[in-house]
């Protein structure tokens, strides 16, 4: 297994946003494009299935295309089951994602497709942590992430592979079900179901709820479940994380100072939202010592008593001193 390097994500990043020309799937019958695959797995009423490789850098993940992905059963088995999706960060996919610039117009404009798509796989597989390849996730036709595996057995084989999909299936029943009950019912009961899931699903993954967790305020203004607060806050946090992903640190910042004003958050979240606001300007140097200070007492004059205000003020005399 290998383990994507902070350089590799930092390359990745540099780059725009892969298709290959107009075909939507290769010979595996594996998308290119993961909308596309959400799009198809919406009309079969089926999971989506993202496979993450560095194939030809990594033996692993070369290993793992050839006995698994490029099994003639592979297609008929599995891709007939899940719309899959196969994310390379290969070098051969860096270079086919770039034109010689006396490359013809035809060539320019297919690497720029392939570009394009790479660029959106980049985003996707930063918002997975994804570090170590092969990975697979399956996710919901909704894009919710129900389950993430790694399958780095040596004697790799497609029927290896589908015990392994066989193992998670009580998970993704569970998982069906709880998004079933985000649908159904009246406001309060999508609300609570709503926060089953999110306390399902692994923090880490919690950032693909985003439209259910956004959804929360519209559907109990009047926070008859109770959980009004706690979601609008993770709604910020949501809403700041998608902008860090898009590089937009302004929006990022914004997110928590609106959700510090919110009366229907906790004191205490809200004093977390001013301090998490303060700490994205100061490890991006978005704004100076002067307004960082300032976002820190705002936050220690939101809640004076917490249990996080003492440390607060640690933080405000370590950078006052170094004025």
């Amino acid at each position: 297994m290998k383990k994507l390097t902070l350089a590799l994500f930092t390359i990745i990043a540099s780059l725009f946003i892969i298709s290959c020309g107009k075909a939507k799937t290769d010979a595996n019958g594996c998308y290119y494009d993961f909308d596309d695959a959400v799009s198809f797995a919406n009309k079969k009423n089926q999971d989506v299935m993202v496979i993450i490789t560095v194939e030809g850098d990594d033996e692993d993940s070369t290993d793992f295309m050839e006995k698994v992905v490029r099994d003639a059963k592979f297609k008929k088995e599995v891709a007939s089951k899940y719309a899959v999706v196969c994310m390379d960060f290969s070098q051969k996919t860096f270079a086919e994602a770039k034109a010689d610039e006396a490359a013809d117009e035809a060539a320019k404009k297919v690497a720029e497709q392939k570009n394009a798509i790479l660029e959106k796989n980049t985003k996707y597989a930063t918002m997975l942590d994804a570090k170590e390849v092969p990975v697979i996730y399956i996710f919901s036709k909704e894009k919710y992430l129900i389950k993430g595996f790694f399958y780095d057995d040596e004697n790799r084989s497609i029927q290896g592979f589908e015990e392994t999909l066989a193992e998670q299936t009580s998970i993704i029943d569970d998982m069906h079900k709880m998004i079933y009950q985000t649908k159904i019912g009246n406001a309060e009961e999508k609300v609570k179901a709503i926060d089953a899931l999110w306390e399902a699903t692994n923090p880490s993954f919690r950032i693909f709820l985003y439209d259910l967790i956004n959804s929360v305020k519209k559907l109990d203004p009047n926070n008859t479940s109770g959980l009004l607060g706690k979601y609008m806050y993770e709604a910020a946090s949501t809403k700041s994380d998608m902008a860090l992903l898009e590089g937009n640190i302004e929006e990022a910042v914004q997110a928590f100072l609106d959700a510090a004003e919110e009366s229907d958050i906790s004191a205490d979240d809200r004093q977390q939202a001013m301090y998490t606001a303060a700490y994205i300007c100061s490890m991006t140097g978005f704004k100076d010592d002067a307004v960082v200070i300032e976002y820190l007492e705002k936050a220690i004059q939101i809640a004076p008593e917490s249990d996080d205000a003492p440390r607060i003020r640690r933080v405000i005399a370590a950078i006052s001193s170094k004025e």
